[in-house]
């Protein structure tokens, strides 16, 4: 529930910015939330911030550094100054009506995926991070990957000029899951440019990269897209892949009897036939064959 400096979205101030991502996430915890447990909520989460001085108003988030100086300074609110999930489910006992909500956030709290519920302690300074996800649980991955591509995407507007490029692997649970959450990868592909980054999604489920409304945001991120690699496909996601896309009979050929590091590669009006060849080094790390281990 903290909210960085990083985080303000255009025409929307921080806490306005922060309560449209938790709605997203709330959606995900509760798939079937209500149209009244949402608006109940959304005022409990409101409550829960102004409990920690933080309202409506942006100035709300900086303190005053008062040293005795001609000149203050001011910083903004720590991560520890935020409120927690903690926080919020205790403001929920006051509301009857979310008692069904409070139940089901209860794991995030003390529960099996209470790690949610600390104090933001990632370091992204170095020059390559990993969020590794491959202990959580299948019912939870989705919103995990949610909570940690938004920390990623707060880290990479805090500069334009430092070159930096994050990869969504396994795409398909935010775009095919939640309108919410394709909305936020979508996003990310048309407006990264302008950040001085650049982003790559990885998906083998091509059904579900194209189920949310009519697909409107699997063709964005396609069409938003200036490289594109397509490795060998089944004949029925190739049906829906060139739904989407432009590809020729020839192409459709080669993609549906492609070899092993062959495919199909994209880059503007241009396409090729591209064999991936790793090094040796690169073999070393990422091959799963288990004559190789």
């Amino acid at each position: 529930m903290d909210i960085r400096e990083d985080s303000i979205e255009e025409e929307t101030g921080y806490l306005q910015a922060k309560i449209n991502k938790l709605n997203t996430f709330f959606s995900l915890v509760i798939a079937d939330i209500t149209s009244e447990e949402k608006s109940l909520l959304e005022q409990k989460v409101i409550e829960c911030y102004e409990k920690k001085g933080i309202t409506f108003s942006n100035e709300s988030l900086y303190v005053t550094i008062d040293d005795n100086k001609l000149i203050t300074d001011r910083r903004f609110k720590k991560s520890e100054e935020m409120p927690r999930l903690e926080d919020l489910y205790k403001i929920l006992k006051t509301e009857k009506r979310l008692a069904r909500v409070r139940v089901l956030i209860k794991p995030y709290v003390n529960g099996s995926l209470k790690f949610l519920n600390g104090y933001t302690n990632i370091d992204l300074t170095n020059k390559f991070v990993v969020a590794d996800i491959s202990k959580i649980e299948e019912t939870n991955l989705t919103v995990v990957m949610f909570v940690l591509m938004e920390l990623f995407w707060d880290k990479i507007k805090v500069s334009k000029r430092q070159k930096k490029i994050i990869y969504l692997d396994e795409v398909w649970r935010l775009i095919g899951s939640n309108e919410g959450t394709a909305n936020t990868v979508f996003k990310m592909f048309k407006t990264i440019r302008k950040y001085g980054g650049a982003v790559t999604a990885i998906t083998q489920d091509i059904n579900d990269f194209f189920s949310i409304d009519n697909g409107k945001y699997g063709k964005g991120i396609l069409n938003n897209s200036s490289i594109k690699t397509i490795f060998q496909l089944e004949e029925n996601d190739l049906k829906i892949l060139k739904d989407n896309i432009t590809l020729s009979e020839e192409e459709t050929y080669k993609i549906q009897n492609a070899k092993r590091g062959i495919c199909l590669l994209y880059a503007g009006s241009n396409h090729i036939i591209v064999s991936v060849e790793a090094s040796k080094k690169e073999h070393e790390f990422i091959s799963t064959d288990r004559k190789d281990n």
